[in-house]
């Protein structure tokens, strides 16, 4: 009897121990199940790919991984894609995975960053945009982790690469060691002739912060590179031709829709348009387009032509329509100060402050028959062709020329420097074909209206010269079927529909208008009806 007694007791401590283990076990399990875990969630564009213990494990990891990046641009440390969000949640269950393994997830979708700057280039704003805008303004990245605008983005590993080829692209147009006198206030002063430096500046709205960068994205880790960039407007900077026979350097330029300043530009090792050319040789015809607009503002003293003017007298012992030059015509000298600005080396319309005669001009004298001709002695011979006249008042500038510029051929001359309102003048005999006159007289550079070229008049003139005298006041002071002489005022100048200032755009043409019901005419310069 008391061995069964002894036998039942060690029976019933054995199943109260196991009765507590297994108590144990499920309390043990029920309180792990109901314990709250700091884990992250994985997002890819929104779509959740797994969860994780660490989000700095898979920093670590990430960054350990790509040494080829580092080694590619330089750097120490690569970060987790744009569009990778990774959100700290509190969790009971422990549904993780390892850190390799969203690694790879991630990499098969995306590209990784790395720490560098964003360059935003806009157009310059207005003082009253300026004020909208929010300081320290965060950049509106889309999911991808690009801009979301229009503006002209740039992306650098060094800030300072920036400033570094922003000055090599003003080198390009300026000379860096009047550059240099003028950032450190050593200019000369104008004695005679000569110029200064006013200020530089770019004239568009830059800012730059430092960002998280896609390595998909072009990464500028170089000056230079940088510098062909902004200057061509594309890493393509180099485009070769091969000089044949008879090839020039203002020929090649012209055929490759360059002027020959942007040729010595392209090919510093050429110094002038006169340097002789090899044949075979190779050089570049790449064309220019800078993406920003350094400005350089200038005083500038020099001499210029004061032209004479002709003088008619007439002479009762020639016949009618004959003439001779009874005195030449000697052009003065005047020595003008003016203001002008340069915008990437192209010069704009100017402002002269005054204006001094230095020498005065021997007008021309031409003797004009008054003598009539009769029957017997053979009838009236043709009349001569007149003497061309100029479209402006004097003091004046050309400020650009007929020719390429950054690969836009320029159909005609820009005179400036007469002032907003100065008279302008019919160039000789002719009858009025069109004139147009809707637009503002303050134009602004881009303007379509007038088809770019503002209010305007188009006038037939003598020996099938067809002359547009254009960016003109509205107040038109001639109307379609008008017959106009030499010298009678047909306009004002302003600077109304695609214009930089004021300035008149005097374009000539061969055998008809440029456009429209008269045209099919041939552009020629300008220049050539002076000669």
């Amino acid at each position: 009897m008391s061995k069964i007694k002894t036998t039942t007791g060690v029976i019933v401590s054995i199943l109260i121990s196991l009765a507590i283990i297994v108590l144990l076990s499920i309390t043990h399990l029920l309180l792990n199940d109901n314990k709250v875990n700091e884990v992250y969630d994985v997002y890819i564009d929104g779509d959740l790919v797994g969860t994780i213990k660490s989000k700095s494990k898979l920093e670590k990891y990430i960054d350990s991984e790509q040494s080829d990046l580092k080694k590619e641009y330089g750097v120490n440390k690569v970060y987790i894609p744009n569009g990778i969000d990774i959100q700290k949640v509190m969790r009971y269950d422990n549904k993780l995975v390892s850190e390799k393994e969203i690694y790879k997830e991630i990499k098969s979708k995306k590209s990784f960053s790395i720490k560098g700057y964003v360059v935003t280039i806009s157009p310059k704003k207005s003082e009253e945009e300026q004020n909208e805008e929010t300081p320290n303004e965060e950049l509106a990245l889309d999911e991808t982790g690009h801009i979301q605008n229009d503006d002209i983005v740039l992306y650098l590993l060094h800030e300072s690469d920036f400033d570094k080829a922003v000055k090599n692209v003003l080198y390009v147009f300026e000379n860096k060691e009047k550059v240099s006198k003028y950032v450190n206030k050593k200019q000369e002063k104008i004695i005679t002739t000569g110029s200064t430096i006013d200020n530089i500046y770019i004239d568009q709205d830059v800012t730059i912060k430092e960002a998280f960068i896609s390595t998909d994205e072009q990464i500028f880790n170089d000056a230079s590179e940088l510098t062909k960039y902004l200057l061509f407007g594309s890493l393509n900077s180099k485009e070769e031709y091969t000089v044949k026979l008879g090839d020039t350097i203002e020929s090649i330029a012209y055929d490759h829709k360059l002027n020959v300043d942007e040729f010595l530009i392209v090919n510093p090792e050429f110094t002038s348009k006169n340097n002789l050319l090899t044949i075979g040789q190779t050089v570049n015809v790449a064309l220019i387009s800078p993406i920003v607009k350094i400005v350089v503002e200038k005083t500038i003293v020099e001499d210029v032509d004061k032209p004479y003017e002709t003088i008619s007298e007439n002479d009762n012992t020639m016949y009618i329509g004959n003439s001779k030059v009874k005195t030449e015509g000697v052009n003065g000298i005047q020595r003008i100060t003016s203001k002008t600005q340069y915008v990437n080396g192209q010069e704009q319309p100017s402002y002269i402050m005054n204006a001094t005669v230095i020498k005065e001009p021997v007008n021309k004298v031409v003797l004009v028959g008054t003598k009539a001709k009769n029957y017997y002695e053979g009838g009236v011979p043709a009349v001569t062709t007149g003497i061309w006249g100029w479209p402006t008042i004097s003091p004046y500038k050309i400020t650009s020329p007929f020719g390429y510029r950054w690969g836009r051929f320029h159909q005609g001359i820009d005179i400036s420097g007469t002032g907003f309102g100065s008279p302008i003048y019919a160039i000789g005999e002719g009858t009025v074909l069109d004139v147009y006159s809707g637009c503002p007289d303050q134009g602004y550079y881009g303007s379509s209206c007038g088809s770019g070229y503002g209010n305007h008049i188009w006038i037939k003139h003598n020996e099938n010269v067809y002359v547009v005298y254009s960016h003109i006041a509205g107040r038109v002071l001639v109307g379609v079927g008008q017959t106009v002489h030499k010298g009678q005022q047909v306009g004002f100048m302003a600077n109304s529909g695609s214009s930089t200032g004021t300035h008149l755009h005097f374009g000539t043409y061969y055998g008809g208008t440029q456009y429209g019901k008269y045209g099919g005419g041939k552009a020629f310069n300008p220049l050539e009806l002076y000669k």
